[in-house]
């Protein structure tokens, strides 16, 4: 995919109540996600940078000791290293996430 828009992605199963849709390039992955209602990741961390923007519907997000509810158009740094987590309410959301690729196995 070169161009695309976001009405006419076909997301597909990724996890329970979290649907997909990933671009991997050679040195950066974009996926769109939507993340059912209440739904909820306790915290996790990983060794690459990983940033984004909601494009619909609102997400509480920790990164590290900050908390913070994300609406549509608001975007995300989180850094290497640092523990994040995030959930969702009673709408779900859809994000765009940008991370470095992953090295082929």
């Amino acid at each position: 995919m070169t161009f695309a828009h976001l009405d006419s992605l076909a997301l597909q199963p990724f996890r329970p109540n979290i649907a997909s849709h990933a671009e991997l390039g050679a040195s950066l992955t974009m996926v769109v996600m939507e993340i059912g209602p209440g739904q909820e990741d306790t915290g996790h961390q990983h060794p690459f940078d990983q940033c984004g923007m909601v494009l619909s519907g609102s997400i509480e997000m920790f990164v590290g000791d900050e908390r913070r509810l994300l609406q549509a158009h608001d975007g995300y740094f989180l850094p290497a290293g640092v523990i994040h987590g995030w959930k969702t309410f009673a709408d779900a959301a859809k994000l765009l996430d940008v991370t470095p690729a992953r090295p082929k196995a």
